[in-house]
Parts: C-alpha cells; structure tokens; sequence
C-alpha cells in the first residue's frame, strides 16, 4: 500500500489502476434514482448515434450497441473522471472505414471477416499506443496539433460524411 494518499489513506495498487471500483466501495443507495435517470438519458442520445456510426464505418448495427455500452462498463471501472461521456465519434468511424476498407477490398468486394478483424486489430493496436503514450506522460504531444489542422480535418470529415450518405437520403 505503497505510494499516494487518496484523502489521508494510502492508496492500493488496484485503487491507482481501476479506481472506479474504489467509487464503488463508497456508494450509496441514495444515488441510484440519480443515476439511473442520468444512465437512460445518456443511453437515449448514445444508443441510436452508435448504431448510426456503426453503421457509417460499414458494421452491422449490432456492433454500434457493443461500441457503445462495452466502452463505458471498462471506463466506469478504470477512469477517473465522472462527468466524461465514452461513445463511438463519427471521426473516428470514418477514419476506420478509410483505412480498412482498401485493406479489405478484394476482386470480389468487400470481405466481412478480413473488415472486421483489421478493425478489431486497428482498435486493440490504437488502444495499446494510447496506453504506451499515456505510461510515458506523452499527452503533451496533443498539443502540438494547431487549431487550423483540427477544423480541418473536422471540416474534412464532416464533407466525407454528408457525401457518403447522400445516396441513402
């Protein structure tokens, strides 16, 4: 019990890694109608954005739900801040089509396996650099990412999309 205090105690290995179950330790009942009001409102927006996204980046609508609840049961565990939303972004989902879909286009269209396992890989291997990044105190390097280069490519994204889903308009 080494290391950091957390209000005047000592704070265990397992407090320092996943510190939403030391949260948990201390709640209370009479929090639950609170946050079952704020789960289902939350849930309300995510849900049917996931599944668009899901969509958008050419999985079936049933990944947007795993994409969307899976990610906040792990952040509820391991995160630290209580008012951060974890959801699929619709950059993101482009960025995952962009880079996947050449990668898994063959003579006869599209492979669903080879598509789902690049983007699982891209996922697992994107998810490990951030880790890396974050063990090393690297989120400096963020900032180095002038405000031009992020409307840009916000704007450029936006373009992508509303393009892409013009025919099913």
């Amino acid at each position: 019990m080494n290391g950091p205090t957390d209000g005047g105690r000592p704070r265990s290995t397992l407090d320092r890694i996943a510190p939403g179950l030391a949260m948990l330790k201390g709640y209370q009942r009479a929090w639950l109608r609170a946050d079952l009001m704020a789960g289902l409102s939350v849930a309300a927006v995510a849900l049917p954005t996931a599944i668009a996204y899901a969509q958008l980046a050419g999985f079936p609508p049933v990944v947007g739900l795993y994409a969307s609840i899976l990610p906040l049961v792990a952040y509820a565990v391991f995160g630290t801040s209580r008012q951060l939303i974890v959801n699929p972004d619709a950059a993101t989902c482009a960025m995952v089509a962009a880079i996947v879909t050449p990668l898994a286009t063959g003579p006869a269209g599209i492979n669903e396996s080879l598509y789902t396992s690049l983007a699982v890989t891209l996922a697992i291997f994107s998810g490990l650099a951030c880790i890396v990044a974050g063990m090393f105190k690297r989120g400096f390097l963020a900032d180095f990412l002038g405000k031009p280069v992020l409307l840009g490519f916000m704007n450029g994204i936006a373009i992508s999309i509303v393009l892409g889903q013009i025919g099913r308009v």
